[in-house]
């Protein structure tokens, strides 16, 4: 019941964040926004949300997980409310320009500074009532409900995208506050219970099979995500202007290569990484190729069924590289830093935001294809540093992997 409710509510969550970049280049190319002000709108909510989750992963460590689950879907529930009412106002005419432009940002921002509240959460949640030799498992159980998350919210935003492009995010608040409703009703509050006795049963249990260089796993995590981040800011505008799609239309095909993706992610994630016993460091190994040849194939790419072809690849490496990382670089610390680097493993995918639309916005204006290339090219380089530093050296005592 514990894992069900903490999949539900990053579902509500994840959804919600599909939807908003589905549909958040063709809601600007509709109310006559810029590429870089799109762009601006991902990276300065990214940046609130990277430096929210290390903060509320630290406050979930002292004030209970379960407070600050409440906490982010609340201030989801009503963000989502206010952004796509100020969305509105540009719609009717009542905001344009510069005055709605500055006023989604701060929307925006206010409710990812919040929101932020819980991937760490639940995160933090699931580990603490997860033996060391299970955290891999426990956190793919609950990370999955991300990629199910993709599946959803692009589906959803396809299908409601023909009643109005806002309609998705309406219907994304009621989900979110359906969540917060359960949570609130159901989920036990674990502040007071001790965590499970931790053994060494596999080579889950990393910190002495492996040296720990937690900064430069995270760091490979928010290159994943930065790549992603410059997919995203640039694919609609690509179908827009290369496919010569509608802004409906180029909301649906995001929609659907998104979706494509997701299902990889989950499929991978249930028959692989949930059942496997490979090292979290052999699974990172094997993700990040998988990833850098799926941005060559969007790059290289002439039809749509090709560009859907490349989301197979995309989605079965992030499907693979988050669960990996997130149970790698927890089990390199010590148990009184595990609070902090829970906090930098959720807000690692916002630090790609950060930086990454400005980028794709920047390359795009050289080339429509060159973000694709350069997501590439990144996760190749990434690939070999990976190959290079995160060396598996077992111990005798510990199952052969």
């Amino acid at each position: 019941m514990t894992f069900r409710l903490l999949f539900f509510a990053l579902l509500a969550t994840a959804m919600g964040q599909s939807v908003v970049m589905t549909t958040l280049p063709p809601l600007g190319r509709e109310v006559g926004l810029t590429e870089f002000q799109v762009a601006f709108l991902m990276s300065s909510s990214a940046l609130m949300y990277a430096a929210g989750n290390a903060l509320w992963s630290r406050v979930g460590k002292r004030k209970g997980y379960r407070r600050v689950l409440i906490t982010g879907l609340t201030g989801y529930t009503i963000g989502t409310l206010v952004f796509a009412t100020v969305w509105l106002s540009g719609f009717q005419g009542w905001l344009v320009g510069t005055a709605l432009f500055l006023a989604l940002t701060a929307a925006r921002s206010g409710q990812a500074t919040i929101m932020s509240a819980t991937p760490p959460s639940v995160v933090g949640y699931a580990i603490s009532i997860s033996a060391d030799h299970e955290r891999v498992k426990a956190i793919s159980k609950v990370s999955s409900a991300h990629s199910l998350g993709q599946i959803l919210g692009p589906t959803l935003a396809g299908l409601l995208v023909g009643f109005h492009l806002l309609t998705p995010l309406y219907a994304i608040s009621l989900m979110t506050l359906t969540a917060l409703i359960l949570v609130w009703r159901f989920l036990p509050d674990n502040q007071n219970t001790p965590p499970p006795p931790q053994t060494q049963k596999t080579g889950v249990a990393v910190t002495h099979s492996i040296q720990p260089y937690v900064p430069l796993v995270i760091g490979m995590n928010a290159c994943v995500f930065l790549a992603v981040a410059m997919m995203q800011q640039s694919l609609a505008f690509f179908l827009i202007d290369h496919h010569g799609a509608s802004t409906t239309e180029a909301a649906q095909g995001v929609g659907l290569a998104m979706m494509i993706s997701a299902v990889c992610a989950l499929v991978v994630q249930f028959t692989l990484v949930q059942r496997t016993s490979m090292h979290p460091a052999n699974l990172i190994k094997l993700a990040f190729p998988l990833l850098s040849l799926g941005y060559l194939i969007l790059y290289l790419h002439h039809d749509q069924s090709q560009l859907y072809f490349a989301m197979v690849f995309l989605g079965s490496g992030l499907g693979i590289s988050y669960p990996a990382v997130a149970a790698l670089a927890t089990s390199s610390c010590k148990p009184e830093n595990q609070a902090t680097v829970t906090g930098f493993i959720t807000a690692s995918p916002a630090m790609g935001y950060i930086i990454g639309p400005p980028i794709a916005a920047s390359l795009y204006q050289l080339s429509h294809r060159a973000p694709f290339l350069a997501a590439s090219i990144m996760l190749a380089t990434v690939t070999l540093i990976a190959v290079g530093h995160l060396r598996v050296k077992p111990n005798p005592s510990e199952d052969k992997l």
